[in-house]
């Protein structure tokens, strides 16, 4: 038997499935992740669509309104915050699965698979985000134009406008998500596991 035949496989699902059980058996920090993705998003998704709004006003005739650019700059600062804040959750998740990612090494985890595992419960959390700040800035987004323009004005956006900026908002979160988490993924997986066994929290 040769050294790769001996060599552990981890499979996408299941590696999916052990991120995912992580996320749940740590709801509290993962909500806390999810929820910092969303605050970003949510931000970022209400600017948009309200832009998305104004133009649609104007087109069918109304007055011509514009979001200011300097809001934009306030988007940008405030995904940056979440990067941080996620990288910082990320690395105190390593700290409290030590000796967990010790024994997952002892039993056979290449790095490849340590990595994977938190990346895999950064896609989880970047997904989660995602919807959840796109829902909220479509709400906000809504409230705010509509008073001015009518409610209606959900209903006369292009059906295309509105999935093109839903996926764009999913692919922005799970971005940000997967970069803030790949230092503490890389730090994770360069555990000695005997020193990850001897750590005390």
């Amino acid at each position: 038997m040769t050294v790769e035949d001996r060599r552990v496989h981890l499979s996408f699902s299941e590696a999916f499935r052990l991120g995912y059980s992580h996320l749940v058996r740590r709801s509290g920090r993962s909500a806390l992740n999810v929820a910092s993705i969303a605050l970003g998003l949510s931000f970022y998704t209400s600017l948009l669509l309200t832009d998305v709004f104004y133009q649609t006003h104007a087109a069918l005739g109304g007055a011509r309104l514009n979001v200011e650019q300097t809001y934009y700059w306030l988007v940008a600062i405030a995904l940056a915050v979440s990067v941080v804040g996620i990288t910082n959750a990320m690395l105190i998740s390593v700290q409290e699965r030590v000796k967990e990612i010790g024994t997952m090494k002892c039993l056979g985890a290449l790095n490849a698979h340590i990595t994977l595992l938190f990346l895999i419960e950064a896609l989880l959390q970047g997904l989660a985000g995602g919807v959840i700040g796109y829902a909220v800035g479509a709400a906000a987004a809504l409230l705010t134009v509509g008073f001015g323009t009518g409610f209606d004005i959900i209903l006369k956006v292009p059906l295309t406008q509105t999935v093109t900026l839903f996926a764009s908002s999913l692919v922005l979160a799970t971005l940000l998500s997967t970069a803030a988490t790949l230092y503490p993924a890389y730090r994770a997986s360069r555990l000695d596991p005997v020193e990850a066994l001897r750590y005390e929290l």
